[in-house]
């Protein structure tokens, strides 16, 4: 008999190569990727910063945008507006968001009880906590 059927039924499959190739650079680039994430890896402290990024609206809303520039997530994180009437009077609003992921933002809005279109609204992180 002949050893050809043997040797047809040992040898690979074309398929099974591409996909063992495509497995071990699939691999590869994840640890890679991991890697990477963990060399770079900052421990600093977030960084927040605090945008407005409407004018009121008509239900005393004032929309602002939270950047956290930091590679850290902060947890609780508070946020403080202060809204300045010509008048000399002050309102304060206040919000806390769960949590800010480092190299993030999110959104939210600061909900004043009176009209604060003519006011000198300022809004700033007021603090946060570890995860």
């Amino acid at each position: 008999m002949s050893d050809k059927p043997n040797k047809a039924r040992n040898r690979s499959h074309p398929v099974e190569w591409v996909v063992g190739l495509t497995s071990t650079v699939l691999v590869a680039a994840l640890i890679a990727s991991v890697a990477y994430q963990a060399a770079s890896y900052s421990s600093l402290p977030p960084r927040l910063t605090v945008k407005r990024i409407d004018a009121p609206t008509a239900d005393h809303q004032v929309r602002f945008e939270i950047r956290n520039h930091a590679d850290r997530t902060a947890a609780s994180v508070l946020v403080h507006g202060e809204a300045r009437k010509p008048d000399g009077s002050a309102e304060v609003a206040e919000t806390t968001f769960d949590y800010v992921p480092g190299r993030s933002r999110t959104t939210g809005a600061l909900i004043f009880s009176t009209d604060v279109t003519d006011a000198d609204v300022t809004i700033r992180p007021a603090g946060y906590m570890d995860p």
